[in-house]
């Protein structure tokens, strides 16, 4: 008996710090701002509104992968195909509270100001994504219009006059 107890007694404390390292899917990861940096474009994320998230099984659990924009995100997952995804998770353009991605709603606008150019909004509802919309304009849609329309390749007429076409969607 004095045998598991001192087991026990060694392991556990091995058992707390690894799982502190691991990130869940039903938590928001941590984004430091002016310190941690996005997974796809290196950029320190500097803007909360609209920082992303993207959970992935990693070789140890869960693991987080940040983004500074949507189409960070969109491009990071198109080019990890193999990558599962766990969860995603996006901050409200009005509250700066982080939501699951899935469930929101999105204002697409040419007027949004964001960190690459995506130019989306995140919002918890449709009526906040609309009260948005008659600020800035643009178009409200859900989560799956929204990456469809982030990760469709750029039309060959407009990727001649782009030179860096091939890095974010437009």
């Amino acid at each position: 008996m004095k045998q598991h107890t001192l087991v026990a007694a060694i392991l556990a404390p091995t058992l707390i710090v690894s799982a502190c390292g691991e990130q869940s899917i039903e938590i928001p990861p941590t984004v430091r701002l002016g310190d941690s940096l996005c997974d796809h474009c290196n950029m320190i994320i500097t803007d909360q509104r609209w920082a992303t998230a993207t959970v992935v099984r990693g070789p140890r659990g869960p693991e987080a992968r940040l983004f500074d924009d949507f189409n960070c995100q969109v491009n990071y997952e198109a080019k990890h195909p193999d990558a599962k995804v766990l969860a995603r998770w996006s901050h409200s353009h009005t509250s700066s509270q982080w939501m699951r991605t899935e469930k929101s709603r999105f204002l697409l606008s040419p007027n949004l100001r964001t960190p690459m150019g995506s130019k989306l909004a995140a919002f918890e509802s449709a009526s906040d994504a609309e009260r948005a919309k008659v600020e800035v304009g643009g178009d409200v849609m859900t989560f799956e219009t929204a990456w469809e329309r982030l990760a469709a390749p750029v039309a060959p007429h407009e990727s001649e006059h782009n030179s860096d076409h091939s890095s974010h969607p437009r």
